[in-house]
């Protein structure tokens, strides 16, 4: 084989998976389709009893999951074919409004110098085929704006953001299933972040291990910071 020919069908083959990417990045990859619809009928079947058809679910590549709409059940399931996990929109918005009323009766019990954001709990249910009435679920809380307006110095201020996560992780009790989070912290010494996503319950050193401090802070924010410096 010459080096011409060569040089040919590597330039084939490179073509091909640019284009095989970019076909999977707005539609999925080849038989991606069959394989949520498969999972979210093996789903619907065990949950809800619905052995009706299910129409072949849409890629989603916003959210890169595949989507359907069951007009029986009044409700969108998901498949994340990346991760294995299905979203029932029923589902996700049972256990939020469960979350709520118990982040409520928390967010209410801090005094006046930790104030909790609104927050909200999305769960998942791992796409295993074993389904019963007690789900294993994955989930995770979206706690974006703790402020702090204590006077406590650096070191404590990186240590704040994963000592009042967990807190709040045990305060809203242990029939949760905390396994991703992300969490934007601020005091007077800066603004920190959490993110976690994991399939594993989290603990106070994962929390630790996984802070930062955050570099680029909005004009808001920073402003925010100048209040509490001066109280």
């Amino acid at each position: 084989m010459n080096k011409k020919r060569m040089i040919t069908i590597i330039m084939s083959l490179i073509f091909s998976f640019l284009l095989l990417s970019l076909y999977s990045l707005f539609n999925g990859i080849p038989f991606g389709r069959y394989i949520a619809k498969a999972k979210i009928k093996d789903y619907v079947e065990q949950v809800y009893s619905l052995k009706e058809g299910i129409p072949k679910p849409q890629f989603n590549f916003k959210n890169s999951t595949y989507d359907v709409y069951l007009p029986q059940l009044e409700s969108q399931f998901s498949y994340d074919l990346s991760h294995n996990l299905i979203i029932d929109e029923k589902l996700v918005e049972e256990k939020n409004n469960e979350f709520q009323i118990d982040y409520s009766k928390l967010k209410h019990s801090y005094g006046d110098t930790i104030e909790l954001p609104d927050a909200c709990l999305f769960s998942s249910v791992s796409a295993d085929g074993e389904y019963s009435k007690n789900i294993p679920m994955y989930q995770k809380i979206y706690l974006l704006g703790i402020i702090n307006r204590d006077k406590i110095d650096s070191e404590e201020s990186s240590n704040m953001p994963a000592k009042l996560t967990n807190e709040i992780i045990e305060g809203i009790g242990e029939h949760y299933n905390i396994t991703s989070l992300q969490v934007i912290y601020t005091d007077l010494n800066g603004q920190y972040e959490i993110t976690l996503d994991s399939k594993k319950p989290i603990s106070y050193k994962a929390l630790s291990k996984n802070t930062s401090k955050m570099e680029q802070i909005g004009e808001v924010d920073k402003e925010l910071i100048r209040e509490l410096n001066d109280h």
